[in-house]
């Protein structure tokens, strides 16, 4: 059965329902989403075929059964959080003074100073310092593909010398 958060949405005066996902659930979409990019299912921009999800939410309500999985929202809604922390935590250690400590799975900061300056730029960043965060090689693993990092981009003169 679906477990749901309502919240009242005040400044719209409705209310939103979002759903919360259990650890079983989450450990099960995880594995499906890497069996899907080991089998050829994500396109080299780092989405996923045209179709895909909607066989990963057959999958997944096989696996769990009652869950009522649904690519829109559940699905692409889980995939998107995830996404926004992986690259929260990928920016930030790929960042002069910071690193991935790969035993405690948390960033490691060179010095307080550092942070400081980063977190003022980067204020979804913040709550990251001493926080573990378990999931970040297996996303990479789902999601590593899909950063744009500059790596073949041409100044104009390149391109117009053709």
């Amino acid at each position: 059965m679906e477990s749901v958060d309502t919240n009242q949405d005040f400044e719209q005066g409705r209310k939103q329902t979002r759903r919360s996902w259990s650890k079983f659930e989450e450990e099960q979409l995880l594995t499906v989403l890497e069996d899907f990019v080991v089998g050829g299912h994500r396109c080299e921009t780092g989405n996923f075929k045209y179709g895909t999800l909607l066989q990963m939410e057959k999958v997944l309500n096989n696996l769990c059964p009652g869950a009522e999985l649904k690519v829109s929202p559940h699905i692409e809604s889980k995939l998107k959080w995830w996404k926004k922390q992986y690259s929260i935590i990928y920016d930030i250690i790929n960042t002069g003074g910071f690193a991935w400590n790969d035993v405690k799975k948390c960033i490691e900061v060179d010095s307080n100073e550092a942070w400081e300056t980063y977190v003022q730029h980067h204020k979804n960043a913040a709550k990251w310092r001493n926080k573990s965060f378990p999931l970040f090689d297996r996303l990479a693993n789902i999601f590593g593909k899909d950063r744009a990092n500059g790596k073949g981009a041409e100044i104009p003169n390149e391109m117009m010398e053709e």
